[in-house]
């Protein structure tokens, strides 16, 4: 009796143990595009398109999401007329807006209540404490996908009023901070999946001379390869800037600081490949992808979807993806993760990427230069229906032959 009373607690061991390893079928980890952050913010009715949300919708797991509630003028920028839907949940999406690779090891959520959340990763991490990596390993998941690495090239864009590429992280720091986040999953043993960087001098953000010609009417001779962003353009537009500001070079990317953050993203793919895949992980090719998008656009019903602003491959922010983007950045990762794991994971069909299209208030359907947006969900969805530039009600395909 006592060596069976002795087996059967070796067993209930064992089983515990098991269940320690793999607490959760999967979580999703990164940045803004993984929380589904469209328009500069993320709130409920952006981030059930989140390519994370998409890919465990096609596993078939749970996946509670810490769903935001926003103002007609909030943005991810603050918390401020943001809140949780409900703060109780906690969620296993994890990627917070803004994080690059030393964040999402470092960065630690640590609000005691809903009334002290003052930042999007309490926002995001409440009610749990830590970093996403920290709350990562105390979920222990069999399956992560984590697109990470992004903001440490964006903030060589973003940057308007200092555009001179001298805000690109440096690569050892890189290096060191992208090896500790696969070393950290390896010793969990989650499946993992990352996902490569874009060149972020192609997102809709930047603009170029035939951009302005397009939305503003005008032709403001900035030179060939050379690009401003979208608050200049806003600003042209609205009067509140002059067109000298273009001669400002703080306010143009030229050709050669474009040659600087290329080469720098490609060398941050490398590591990401070369640590990742020579630890047994898994690679989905977003960047190579998104890249050959910008320059040769899908194009479904007779209308291209391209990587230029209100082109229909991002919001109305002109860096995150719109609804129909997160989809195929989902169907990249589902693929790296069967190819890799053989997980057969059901792929997005056509039915689904087809009604992604159709109701993604970010494409331009019948070409008059206007979205139908979400209007009220954030201050730059407020503010597109006052420039023009959203609030189509009714955006048709254009009628087939």
């Amino acid at each position: 009796m006592a060596y069976l009373r002795l087996t059967v607690l070796c067993l209930c061991i064992n089983l515990l143990a098991v269940q320690a390893l793999a607490q959760v079928p999967f979580v999703g980890m990164g940045d803004s595009i993984g929380e589904g952050v469209q328009s500069a913010d993320a709130n409920y009715a952006t981030q059930s398109y989140s390519f994370l949300n998409l890919i465990a919708w096609r596993m078939g797991v749970p996946f509670p999401q810490p769903y935001i509630l926003t103002g007609w003028f909030a943005s991810i920028s603050s918390v401020d007329q943001r809140s949780r839907f409900d703060p109780s949940v906690e969620g296993r999406n994890l990627a917070v807006s803004g994080a690059d690779v030393a964040s999402l090891l470092r960065e630690r959520a640590d609000a005691n209540s809903p009334s002290e959340i003052n930042s999007e990763t309490d926002l995001v991490l409440y009610p749990r404490h830590g970093s996403q990596m920290e709350v990562a390993e105390s979920l222990r998941p069999a399956v992560v996908a984590c697109w990470i690495g992004n903001n440490n090239a964006l903030s060589a864009v973003l940057s308007t009023g200092h555009l001179d590429a001298s805000q690109l992280t440096p690569v050892p720091a890189f290096t060191a901070d992208f090896t500790e986040i696969v070393s950290r999953l390896k010793a969990i043993g989650a499946k993992t999946v990352f996902g490569t960087i874009p060149d972020v001098t192609r997102i809709a953000y930047l603009v170029d001379n035939d951009d302005l010609v397009r939305f503003l009417g005008s032709d403001y001779g900035l030179p060939e390869g050379s690009w401003t962003t979208l608050p200049t353009l806003f600003g042209l537009k609205l009067g509140a800037i002059q067109p000298s500001i273009l001669s400002d070079p703080n306010y143009v990317l030229d050709s050669a600081e474009v040659a600087i953050i290329n080469a720098r993203i490609n060398t941050f793919n490398s590591i990401i490949r070369s640590v990742a895949t020579s630890n047994g992980m898994a690679v989905a090719e977003t960047g190579a992808v998104f890249n050959a998008l910008a320059t040769n656009p899908i194009v479904i019903a007779g209308v291209p979807v391209t990587a230029r602003f209100l082109g229909g491959l991002f919001s109305l922010d002109g860096v995150h993806p719109s609804n129909f983007a997160q989809g195929l950045a989902a169907m990249l990762f589902i693929d790296a993760l069967n190819a890799s794991y053989g997980l057969g994971i059901p792929q997005l069909d056509g039915p689904t990427l087809g009604a992604l299209f159709v109701t993604d208030p970010a494409i331009d359907k019948d070409g008059d230069g206007k979205v139908t947006g979400r209007f009220g969900f954030g201050l730059l969805e407020t503010l597109g229906v006052i420039m023009g530039i959203s609030g189509d009600t009714a955006d048709p395909l254009p009628a087939s032959d």
